[in-house]
């Protein structure tokens, strides 16, 4: 039976982003669907827009309120509505690898496949322990993130980022750090649509979101290593991977490569696509 694929943003982003993705999906013959994660449009006020910083950094956000069975739970809701049309492939991006991972620890009966595009995938760690590691030492997300930040996320109990108070400089970094092969127009779009609001992960017991061996172990995996990400280094990406293969040693990760920066793949998606389509479930890859 041809898979649904149900796709899962990263952070700063939206199920907007995969819209490109889902359109070239959609030409090669598969129902997709992808989510917006609770608490998508924080953030997205008149004081932002007008970028009146003062009232702008004093506003409350939705996203203090969120935890991470809010996340998990937005992800099984989705996968439990799909499944009654047949076999389901679930995609993460970046931060959209702690709810699927957990949701994969839930319901892994009710997963064909899950596709980790350099995503976060906890295996020996809390989350937010992998960061301050080696393997994460040369991120550029980090220092080019910065300078746009608004207010302390450890004392807000959230993320605000000021994508639209960046200066051209700023923008450069940023465009770098997330999506380099962009041109400085397209990273423009990319900016605009961008959440300034985020949950803050890094803290707190209650994202400590680790795979599950008899659970997320059992169900056929993928890692696309986005071999030009300079946000998520290859030696971080390596590090899931190799931590997952150690857990399940006899279902260990299929490992694809994509030349893409962390973003810069949602606008040309069809090496992605190619790939998602290799390991579709009409294929035979991914039935269990």
């Amino acid at each position: 039976m041809i898979p649904t694929f149900v796709f899962v943003h990263g952070s700063g982003s939206s199920g907007h982003s995969w819209s490109v993705t889902q359109r070239e999906m959609t030409w090669r013959g598969y129902r997709t669907l992808a989510i917006d994660l609770p608490g998508r449009g924080a953030g997205f006020t008149t004081a932002y827009h007008e970028q009146d910083l003062e009232t702008f950094a004093a506003e409350p956000s939705a996203m203090s309120g969120l935890t991470a069975d809010d996340f998990t739970r937005a992800v099984i809701d989705a996968v439990r509505r799909v499944r009654h049309h047949g076999p389901v492939v679930l995609v993460a991006h970046s931060f959209g690898g702690l709810p699927v991972t957990a949701a994969a620890n839930a319901i892994s009966e009710l997963i064909d496949r899950v596709v980790y595009i350099a995503a976060q995938c906890p295996v020996d760690r809390a989350p937010g322990e992998y960061p301050a590691l080696p393997a994460w030492s040369s991120s550029a997300l980090f220092p080019a993130m910065a300078p746009v930040l608004v207010g302390d996320p450890s004392r807000q109990g959230f993320v605000r980022v000021n994508w639209r108070g960046a200066d051209r400089d700023q923008r450069d970094a940023l465009r770098k750090a997330i999506s380099g092969e962009l041109t400085e127009e397209e990273f423009l779009q990319v900016v605009v649509t961008s959440q300034p609001d985020e949950v803050f992960w890094l803290s707190g017991q209650e994202w400590d979101l680790r795979a599950d061996k008899d659970s997320w172990g059992r169900i056929p995996r993928t890692f696309v290593r986005l071999t030009e990400d300079r946000s998520m280094p290859l030696a971080a990406q390596d590090l899931y991977i190799a931590e997952g293969d150690a857990l399940t040693p006899d279902n260990p990760f299929d490992v694809r490569d994509l030349a893409s920066s962390h973003a810069g793949f949602f606008r040309r998606p069809a090496e992605l696509a190619g790939i998602l389509d290799d390991l579709s479930v009409r294929a035979g890859a991914g039935s269990r």
